[in-house]
């Protein structure tokens, strides 16, 4: 499925430039040829994966409380540290007493719902993580609150009543404590209420990270996937700056002592400096895109039976990876070659003796497989690598 199908009849730039990360919106599915994500018939057969089904990985709510693992788990016997197994009798149990599911990650087992992931992951940049929820007649699952991410949520069977509120919260990224007094807070800030909306079968509601809701179950018992989209924040600046300063001397030096205030805002203004000079640099707008990219995974496509047959290299000569603010260069003893965002790859292989293409592809998740072999040809020619075989 591409992006523009996904939230159609909008215009997929339009739907980018005027509600990502603004405005919440419903998305009718009628006559717009979405399929069905996630039939029931399908979600039982992925609840039947009971190896995946854990504590962790399936939650059960009843009344917006969540149900004590011991009352939906296989307790007995287990080893510290491991989860505890869902019990699916126990489950069954619980559902026919009006319990809500919430089936976690269910893209890491379903591949219909994997496709969409993926999707929406190349399409923002962004970790994405799809959750299934399933409730029963007049269930409302969760009180009123806001998520840390954006939200699609695709209503796959049943229908759904939701409530989305005016207000919102600012760039939330810690989660609430649980509790009472959090649930009245959330309530009474909440604001008015922007719009009501009924959710069928291929309808999506799209919400803003921050944005209050709650959903209330029809007449029917509801089957939807929630899509949790969640872009880099400029908290993860921080570590990246680390990783590139790492090097410098001057960062990995004490710092004077804070009573001598004069000689520490000396040396913290230096510091300052230097930071705005590495982050305002094309090396490090290099790290941002390689962070973006990592974000998003390739889809596990084993292609069976077929057997792909790589390409091999051995590291002929000494060389090594050199950063620089201007960008990256792999500097030998005939000269320096730049190279760009598959830097980490390049350091990589220089460590090796011998290595295949797909190997150095999968040591760097978001790594360009055209922007490597790029860089391997170059290192190819300068006598850096020599092309080989690898005997089976």
């Amino acid at each position: 499925m591409e992006f523009s199908d996904f939230v159609a009849p909008f215009d997929a730039e339009s739907f980018r430039t005027q509600y990502f990360g603004k405005l919440p919106v419903h998305i009718r599915g009628n006559g717009h040829g979405r399929p069905n994500l996630l039939p029931w018939s399908r979600f039982n057969e992925v609840l039947a994966i009971t190896p995946y089904w854990n504590e962790d990985t399936l939650k059960v709510y009843f009344k917006s409380r969540a149900a004590l693992r011991e009352n939906y788990c296989d307790t007995a016997d287990l080893r510290a540290g491991v989860s505890a197994p869902v019990n699916p009798a126990k489950v069954k149990a619980l559902m026919g007493l009006g319990a809500s599911l919430v089936a976690n990650h269910v893209h890491r087992v379903c591949p219909e719902v994997g496709a969409v992931a993926n999707m929406l992951e190349h399409e923002f940049a962004a970790r994405v993580a799809a959750n299934v929820y399933c409730s029963f007649r007049g269930v409302q699952a969760f009180q009123t609150h806001f998520d840390l991410h954006d939200v699609f949520a695709v209503q796959a069977e049943g229908e759904k009543v939701w409530r989305v509120y005016e207000s919102r919260a600012d760039a939330p990224v810690l989660p609430l404590p649980p509790g009472d007094e959090i649930e009245k807070w959330l309530t009474e800030s909440r604001g008015r209420l922007l719009f009501e909306v009924h959710m069928r079968p291929g309808d999506v509601l799209y919400l803003p990270r921050g944005q209050y809701h709650d959903a209330l179950t029809g007449s029917q018992a509801s089957l939807h996937v929630t899509f949790g989209v969640s872009p880099a924040t400029g908290l993860a600046l921080f570590k990246l700056l680390e990783t590139a300063v790492m090097q410098e001397s001057a960062f990995r030096a004490y710092l004077p002592d804070a009573r001598r205030r004069a000689h520490l805002q000396e040396r913290l203004s230096t510091l300052a400096d230097r930071i705005k000079a590495v982050m305002t640099s094309p090396a490090f707008a290099i790290d941002v895109l390689n962070h973006q990219r990592d974000l998003s995974r390739a889809p596990a496509n084993y292609e069976l039976p077929a057997q792909a047959r790589s390409s091999w290299y051995s590291v002929a000569r000494r060389a090594s990876v050199a950063r620089r603010d201007q960008g990256f260069a792999v500097v030998f003893d005939g000269g320096e070659i730049a190279v760009g965002a598959a830097y980490p790859t390049v350091e990589w292989i220089l460590k090796q003796r011998l290595f295949s293409l797909d190997d150095a592809v999968a040591r760097q998740p978001g790594v360009d497989r055209l922007e490597l072999r790029h860089d391997l040809e170059l290192l190819v020619r300068a006598g850096i690598l020599v092309e080989t075989e690898m005997q089976q």
